[in-house]
């Protein structure tokens, strides 16, 4: 069995960011949570006027 002498390790802080398809994590993020937010409060607020008619 040969062993390897180069070690690859994981990225870790702002090392992370480093490619331009790494940055786009960032706004796919914040999109999905907003989009995740309004929904749920959408749906709440239609469920609630749909109880009170």
């Amino acid at each position: 069995m040969s062993s390897s002498t180069s070690t690859s390790t994981l990225p870790s802080g702002l090392a992370v960011l480093t490619t331009f398809p790494d940055v786009l994590f960032i706004p796919e993020i914040v999109f999905a949570f907003v989009a995740t937010l309004v929904y749920v409060i959408h749906k709440v607020f239609s469920l609630l006027r749909w109880k009170s008619s």
